[in-house]
């Protein structure tokens, strides 16, 4: 996935932010330009019930990218907007496994090549590749550690497999075989329309490639002692067995800095007889100020997955996870650990355990 989905994006100073000055500049001098990235690395270790093993990755919880935002102002209400965003990722989380430890061929990614005009009155519109409506929706959290582990399984050892204690050999599944956080239609080739805020709530709807369309509403605002935010999406797919897929999360941050996050979505299946694939997901957070860096960041979560796969599968992830903020230099050293649980009629998978510890630099 390697959206930087929950936690601030690679820049997240908005989409009008100023190029910082002597770095980067327009070919049009009416143009604002920014030049934005990340490098996120860690050390990954596994253990599948039957051998230990140790990846050099990149954390797919938020891959390593480069993007550049242009902005240019048409009038008082209306802003004309570019976005291009590409992902480098050499041995993604989500696709080293048990019988390749190095995965770096085919690692470039396009993520946006985007278009839009902003405005303050009627709201934005886009064109091209980028984020569909619902993309994000299941991945709202506040606990300042989705840099390692949040709604997404797939995020810290996605491509591992699961072992048949029976055999001693590799199921063929995978972890993100059986645990999906289905969150939304992701980015693709779309037109999107974005309402301006009311109330801190906005709506979104987009039409996507393949006859896929999507819509989403969202929500963020403060209350005495507490930030919210909020988002529920739905999307239709006309030429997928899956038809409808309804997810959404909610994540609450106390001002004492405890929070709390949780995720769910279900989909229909277009199978005669077959079970509604569903997952439920929540975390438990505590911001603390230990030191003069940044936030230290603690959490723990939970997440159930049901009939993903095939009917009667049942899937199960805990983890625990650590992150110091260095906000003077855009750096984030996390600490993680999950397991990973598979039952299946008939057959009942080693737990695969995985403990990872990396670093997040921004630019």
């Amino acid at each position: 996935k390697g959206s930087a989905k929950a936690d601030a994006p690679a820049s997240s100073t908005g989409e009008t932010a100023s190029a910082t000055k002597g770095m980067a500049k327009s070919g049009n001098d009416k143009v604002r330009l920014q030049v934005y990235g990340q490098v996120n690395r860690g050390i990954l270790a596994t253990d599948d019930g039957t051998s230990t093993d140790l990846y050099h990755v990149d954390n797919d919880n938020s891959a390593t990218r480069i993007g550049m935002k242009g902005t240019a102002k048409i009038n008082d209400d209306l802003t004309a907007g570019t976005k291009i965003e590409v992902q480098f990722e050499s041995n993604s989380t989500a696709a080293v496994n048990q019988d390749d430890e190095s995965v770096g061929p085919n690692n470039f990614t396009e993520r946006h090549l985007d278009a839009y005009f902003l405005s303050k009155t009627w709201g934005k519109f886009s064109f091209g590749q980028g984020d569909t409506a619902t993309n994000g929706t299941s991945e709202i959290d506040l606990s300042g550690t989705s840099v390692i582990g949040y709604s997404y399984a797939g995020g810290m050892a996605g491509g591992i497999n699961f072992v048949n204690p029976a055999t001693g050999l590799l199921s063929g599944i995978d972890i993100s075989d059986v645990m999906t956080n289905m969150d939304g239609l992701s980015r693709r080739d779309r037109f999107r329309y974005d309402t301006p805020s009311f109330g801190g709530f906005s709506l979104a709807g987009s039409l996507v490639e393949d006859s896929k369309r999507d819509l989403a509403l969202r929500y963020s605002g403060k209350m005495p002692g507490a930030t919210i935010a909020a988002a529920a999406g739905y999307a239709f797919q006309d030429r997928s067995s899956t038809k409808h897929q309804a997810n959404g999360s909610f994540s609450v941050l106390m001002d004492s800095g405890f929070n709390v996050t949780f995720a769910g979505g279900m989909r229909d299946i277009d199978i005669a007889g077959r079970d509604t694939p569903y997952f439920v997901y929540g975390k438990l957070g505590y911001k603390a100020d230990l030191n003069s860096y940044g936030d230290t960041n603690f959490a723990f979560d939970y997440g159930r997955y049901e009939d993903i796969r095939q009917d009667d599968d049942t899937a199960q992830l805990f983890g625990i996870y650590a992150v110091q903020q260095i906000k003077d230099a855009g750096t984030e050293l996390y600490l993680g650990y999950r397991w990973h649980d598979l039952d299946v009629p008939g057959t009942e998978y080693d737990a695969i355990h995985a403990a990872m510890l990396g670093t997040r630099i921004k630019f």
